[in-house]
Formats: C-alpha cells, structure tokens, sequence
C-alpha cells in the first residue's frame, strides 16, 4: 500500500503546480490584452508563421500618380521611361509587384517577359527577326523564309525609395538582341533618377514612348524616333499636367568614314522636350541640336545638326490614336530606320561635311473590341532627301505598315497574330518589298 500512497501524493502535487502556472498564464494574458488595448494593436490566438523576409509593398513614388492614360503593349516601351517624379508608368499605375527589403525603406521589382516570335516572309526580308525596311534587300529574287525566335524575351530591375531628395529609381533592362543572328545579352536601359534628376543610359529625351504605336514585331516604324542613349537631365514640373525637359545627351556622329578619318562631335547632343498630359490623352514637341563631324590627322570638320519632333497619344471613345511626325538635318540617328547607317551627313569631295534632310513619322490606331480583345492598324515611313554626294545604292525612302489582332488572355497571358509590310527604296530609284506573317506568345513574369 506504500507505494500507492506515495504515488496519490506525487499526483496531487502535480496538479496543484499545473494549476499554480494556468492561474499565472491567467494574470499574463490579462495583462498583455491591457498593453495591446492601450496600444491599439489586438492580439492574435494561435501558432503564427514567421514573417516573409520581403512584403509586398507600395512605393512612396505611386503617390505622385502620372496623368498619363494607362495603356498595355505587347513590346512595353513604357515600363523604363524616366517620369518626373520617378511617377509610376501608364502600364503599371499601381506600381505592384514591388517588394520591401527588411529593416529598410526600399522595395524592389524583378520583372519582364518570356517572348516567343514565329515568323513566316513571302520574300527575302534582310533581318528574319525584326522587319527592318533599311535592310531589305534590292533584287534578291523570290524566296520564302520561317523563322522562330525568343530574343525578345526580357529581365528588369526597379529599385525605388524615398530620400532627403525626393523619390529615388534605379532600373536595369535586358533582352537577348545582343547581334544579327545570335541570342547573346543585351543591356536595354540602367539608369538611376533622384526627384527629377536623371542620369544613365536609357531612352532619348527626344524619344516619346508613350506615343508608339502597339506592334508584335519587335523593331516597329521606321519613323519613330527611337534611341537608347547614355545621358544627364532635368525634368521641371509645372501646373495642369505640364512639363518640360533638358538633357545632355552622348553624341555620335553617324557619318560614313574613309580609312584615316574618325568620327568627331565637338559638343553633346542638347535636347528640350515640352509635353502636357490630360486626361484626354499627351502631346509632345521637342528639339535637338546636335554636331556632326569628323576628323582626319591635325584636321577636323564639323557641322551643327537640328531636328523638330512632335508627338502624342489621344483617347477616343476607349481607342487610342497615336502619331509622330519629325524633320531635321543630321538627325538620321534618331530615326530607328536609319541609326547607326551612317545617314546623319555625308562628306563632300571636297572635304565637308554635308548634313543629309530627313523626315518621317506614322500614325496608329488601337481598337478595344472587348476587354480581351483588341486591333492595331498602323503605317508611317522615313525619306532623305535626294543628294548627289549619296551613293546610287544608297537609302530614299522606306514605307511600313501593320495590322494585327491580340488577344489578352489574362494580365500574364498575351497572343496576337499580325500581317506586316514593308518597302524600301533607293537612291537610284531601285525598290524591293516584302510582306510578313507574325504570331507571338508573351508571358509577362510579374503582373
């Protein structure tokens, strides 16, 4: 009987320990309910998960919100573009998908799109990836061609925080058009901002994104005044959506050079960009002034370029109309048919610099059929003016069109099919054109 007496003993004397630490626990909760009550907060039952090391966050900058019309395009020129303010792009007004970094005011996005192009030509088009008109060729006969490629496919990085500046951006963008023919990396944009200080590479002030036209190739018209540079600005803010814009941009004189002679620009490219945004849509002229030259041993010769642009996208009845129209000397670099061709000027035989006339520019439409389903009609074309200093097989004129059907599956899923043409023209009065099938697949990584 010994034994059980001492095990009746242990047993009460262990329940009277569980019921001194429940009455503990008691007075605990009691008074951690009045801190929590004192302080607002209300305190939670049951096992917690562990706190995610990054948490969805909404950066202080989508405040400043863009008067800009949210719009979505296969391609997305929009995402990179510098905003003053470091404002949110129209494709993203909410800015989503940021992260907050632990312990820190900066949130992060890794974005982008997986791409895929299948391309059928009726006749030799130059560049299988991309209808660019420049590089058609002239007299190559018949032949057709298919392609399909993913060099489109795409990886971002954007940084935001606030600073004793203002909101703070950096961004970083990469595709894989590295080189005709190959899949190699391609650095697209990198450039920070701070309030409205720009500087980086990335797209031209003298670009309007915001006003192309929506396409499934990946080059667009050749009149849109496309380039990616690296360069300094200032963007000033002003009442009623207005803004303008200076930058210092890296020059290039695109000019064609014989053996001993090397490019030469005394000065950088200096741009102005006026621009208002309403809510019925943004207009955009702008200015650059360029010098284009180039040197030969002691010698040098040199003259200043110009060029005018106007631009914009308006909204009618839910559609877009968007247009770009843009005449100057030298300015052949910034056409995205002519860039990097050596159409900015010519050199005389005498020793000087000719600046070469160029001018172009497109109009598109974008029609909503539905919230899923939308259209995209768009023509436009580039000149140069005739000069005798040109050679006979050298670049007229090119003429683009586009017509395509796209169909917005979800906000991740996108597939459109698009008939495509293209014309080009020589000097001599030489032609050739070629007509394209496109269908493309896009899967946006964080929508």
């Amino acid at each position: 009987m010994a034994p059980n007496a001492r095990a009746a003993e242990d047993t009460a004397a262990l329940r009277a320990e569980i019921a001194k630490l429940k009455a503990t626990i008691t007075v605990l909760e009691t008074r951690l309910d009045a801190v929590e009550r004192s302080s607002g907060q209300a305190r939670v039952e049951g096992p917690q998960s562990p706190a995610p090391l990054l948490k969805p966050a909404r950066p202080a900058a989508a405040a400043s919100a863009s008067r800009t019309l949210p719009r979505q395009t296969f391609g997305d020129e929009l995402t990179g573009v510098a905003r003053p303010d470091t404002r949110p792009p129209p494709n993203d007004p909410e800015l989503k998908g940021f992260l907050q970094i632990p312990g820190t005011e900066t949130t992060v996005k890794l974005g982008g799109f997986g791409k895929v192009n299948a391309i059928y030509d009726f006749s030799p088009a130059g560049n299988p990836d991309k209808l660019v008109t420049s590089a058609i060729p002239i007299g190559a006969g018949g032949g057709d061609n298919a392609n399909i490629d993913a060099n489109a496919t795409r990886f971002s990085f954007d940084l935001r925080r606030p600073s004793s500046l203002g909101p703070l951006r950096f961004y970083l963008e990469n595709d894989f058009y590295g080189g005709a023919g190959t899949t190699a990396f391609r650095l697209r944009q990198a450039h920070g901002q701070v309030g409205n200080l720009y500087g980086g590479y990335g797209y031209s002030a003298f670009t309007d994104s915001d006003s192309f036209p929506e396409t499934l190739d990946d080059e667009g018209p050749g009149g849109e005044m496309l380039l990616r540079l690296a360069g300094l600005r200032y963007i000033w803010t002003f009442a009623d959506g207005a803004t303008a814009t200076f930058a210092i941009d890296d020059p290039s004189s695109d000019i064609t050079l014989a053996a001993g002679q090397r490019a030469y620009q005394p000065m950088p490219d200096l741009t102005l960009a006026l621009r208002l945004e309403q809510d019925w849509g943004h207009l955009q002229g702008g200015a650059v002034v360029r010098s284009i030259g180039y040197a030969a041993g002691a010698d040098d010769h040199s003259e200043t370029g110009y060029g005018v642009s106007l631009t914009g996208l308006v909204k009618v009845n839910g559609d877009f109309v968007m247009g770009s129209f843009a005449y100057g000397e030298g300015i052949g670099r910034y056409f995205n048919d002519l860039g990097g061709k050596g159409y900015d000027a010519v050199i005389a035989p005498n020793g000087d610099v000719e600046l070469l006339t160029a001018y172009g520019g497109y109009l598109g439409y974008t029609r909503h059929w539905s919230p899923k389903w939308r259209s995209n009609l768009v023509g436009g074309g580039v000149v140069i003016d005739r000069d005798a200093n040109l050679a006979a097989s050298a670049y007229r004129s090119g003429t683009y069109g586009a017509l395509n059907v796209i169909w917005q599956g979800s906000p991740q899923f996108t597939v459109g099919v698009e008939a495509l043409y293209g014309r080009l023209e020589l000097q001599n009065g030489l032609d050739a054109d070629v007509t394209r099938l496109q269908t493309s697949i896009k899967y946006d990584f964080v929508k």
